[in-house]
């Protein structure tokens, strides 16, 4: 669980930084195919909306997160995207401070706001008890840490990257429910104002949405807004904790 900081935004035309998210007909395929898993996807986002898309494994879930992020280029038709952060259950820790590590996401972050942002993950208790604190050195892969810790750190970096879109798929996967679910109530409490495109299958994740849309072989079935039965049905029909 790390956030993927996003490397292409400087490409971005400077319109896109104030907008929602905006997909026109895209159609893509993983990296170095020219095989479709996505097929003429439309998907428009007010700044501020969240959304989650649902769907079987394989269905494109997490493809069409990867070309909102602009990890990934379409095949065909148009991206129009804020700066994103993309947020998923891989742990991308790196063998360098714990310092250091935090400001991949925001390299001018001061001591306090690195504090800060531990504050808001929930380690900011266990960080200050490490005889090194901030100084401590984390091996490859965050080697020294608990994976509950690995993750929050992840979620700190979130919190300091300064993005306008959230991107988060399957963010608390693997997660027990208690620290699941506490990790998705500080998500929730620090996403004011943000955009939130979610990829799950779990009900705790698809609940942060007020949309929901359904994927299946690639294409968009099914579009519901929270407060309809087929908004109810769909979250109900999710793998529970």
């Amino acid at each position: 669980l790390a956030p993927r900081l996003d490397a292409r935004e400087a490409a971005a035309p400077p319109a896109d930084r104030a907008t929602g998210l905006r997909l026109e007909r895209v159609s893509a395929a993983h990296a170095g195919s020219n095989v479709a898993i996505l097929h003429d996807i439309s998907l428009h986002m007010a700044a501020g909306e969240r959304v989650a898309v649902i769907g079987p494994s394989g269905a494109g879930k997490s493809t069409l997160l990867a070309i909102a992020a602009r990890e990934l280029a379409p095949l065909s038709g148009c991206v129009s995207a804020p700066r994103a952060c993309l947020l998923t259950q891989k742990t991308q820790l790196f063998q360098d401070s714990l310092r250091d590590n935090l400001r991949l996401a925001d390299p001018s972050a001061s001591d306090a706001q690195l504090w800060q942002a531990l504050h808001a993950a929930g380690l900011d208790g266990e960080v200050r008890a490490f005889a090194g604190g901030l100084d401590t050195m984390l091996g490859e892969g965050g080697l020294g840490l608990s994976g509950g810790q690995a993750r929050r750190l992840a979620l700190a970096r979130l919190f300091l990257h300064e993005s306008t879109l959230w991107l988060l798929d399957e963010a608390t996967e693997a997660l027990n429910a208690q620290t699941a679910i506490d990790v998705l109530q500080r998500l929730r409490a620090r996403s004011a104002g943000r955009t939130l495109l979610i990829a799950s299958h779990l009900r705790r994740e698809a609940a942060l949405a007020d949309r929901l849309l359904r994927i299946r072989d690639g294409r968009i079935v099914e579009d519901v807004r929270r407060g309809t039965d087929a908004f109810e049905a769909a979250l109900a029909g999710l793998r529970g904790d």
